[in-house]
């Protein structure tokens, strides 16, 4: 038994630091210092950036939170109420940010707030994920640039409440977003989105219009067409490099010129973790998860499934409906004559 142990805790231990090779924190901000980083820019030249307020001041007490929060809004209107803070490079890519954002639920005028990627000034192009609670009822992920005929955005994807593990919320409060994006070819950007750790169902999206940003700065957002715009809360931001996905020059629209089984997220997890993979062609396709002593656990997919990208979750229940205990997992995806397995950690 001892044996047993020490050789989990080193596999534990290479797993770990395996995934921080390939996941890393390169931003954080929790605003502590009661003053901004000096990372934070506004995406218009003179405009309103990120301020810092006590938690106590903010509409509702951040549980989580520690003596300050972030707040950003137009306050002289000049953009139409809309305030968006940037940082980072423009030439980043293959990053997800996540933060604490307040969310207000108005069924009277839109009030968004919410997360940016892909930003640059330089082209006049970003992309944002708001949420949008008012009489829609919905979470909205879309470019800025708006054709004034068809009053269409050249790329925007809608999450109904559908879409929205738990349901979209009936009160103003705090709730965790995150966006990941992934650069996927010359052609294809990526987009996974989070809300209260839950991935939003038909992720990911995929952006392949004229106006589609292959790199770019993260930031916050905040918006209300009215005097002085809507506060925007913000507070434990984290951003993240991500492995990146490989880059082909691809014929069609979402086809993988290769199979590819990526590192499930979140990990560590509890309860719930989301794996994706790509296909190059349509076949028989089987994901399954086993322990380490290679006993089977749980058949997640076995059957004809279409070239392309898939997403399923894993609620860390065997074949028979029973909860598996803390522990080391692998995860084997075998199509046609192609197996790649992945290590997962279950921690609760």
């Amino acid at each position: 038994m001892k044996k047993i142990i020490t050789i989990c805790s080193v596999l534990l231990f290479s797993f770990l630091f395996f995934q921080d090779a390939l996941a890393q924190t390169i931003f954080t901000e929790d605003f502590e210092t009661g003053v901004a980083s000096a990372e934070w820019t506004s995406f218009w030249q003179g405009e309103d950036n990120v301020t810092v307020i006590l938690n106590s001041a903010a509409p509702q007490l951040l549980t989580n939170g520690g003596n300050h929060v972030g707040l950003l809004q137009d306050v002289d209107v000049s953009y139409m109420g809309t305030a968006l803070a940037m940082a980072g490079n423009v030439d980043l890519m293959n990053y997800s940010i996540e933060a604490d954002v307040y969310c207000y639920v108005d069924v009277g005028t839109s009030a968004y707030t919410g997360l940016v990627v892909y930003a640059d000034p330089v082209v006049n192009t970003y992309l944002k994920l708001v949420a949008d609670f008012d009489a829609s009822q919905r979470f909205r992920l879309y470019n800025n640039h708006l054709n004034m005929t068809t009053m269409q955005y050249s790329f925007e994807h809608i999450f109904l409440t559908a879409d929205v593990p738990g349901g979209i919320p009936t009160l103003d409060g705090w709730h965790h977003m995150k966006i990941e994006v992934r650069t996927v070819n010359e052609n294809q950007t990526g987009f996974w989105c989070y809300f209260d750790g839950q991935l939003l169902t038909g992720c990911p999206i995929y952006d392949t219009s004229d106006d589609r940003m292959a790199s770019g700065q993260f930031g916050l957002f905040a918006m209300q067409q009215d005097a002085d715009g809507i506060a925007g809360y913000f507070d434990n931001i984290v951003v993240t490099q991500l492995e990146a996905t490989s880059v082909e020059d691809n014929s069609e629209f979402a086809v993988p010129t290769e199979v590819h089984l990526m590192q499930n997220y979140p990990n560590p997890f509890n309860p719930t973790t989301q794996i994706s993979y790509r296909l190059e062609s349509s076949g028989h396709t089987s994901l399954i998860v086993s322990d380490l002593l290679g006993r089977q656990v749980r058949t997640l997919v076995s059957e004809e499934q279409s070239s392309g990208y898939h997403t399923i979750v894993w609620d860390a229940k065997d074949n028979s409906g029973n909860i598996m205990p803390s522990g080391i997992y692998l995860y084997t995806l075998k199509t046609g004559n192609i197996l790649e397995s992945k290590k997962m950690i279950l921690m609760k």
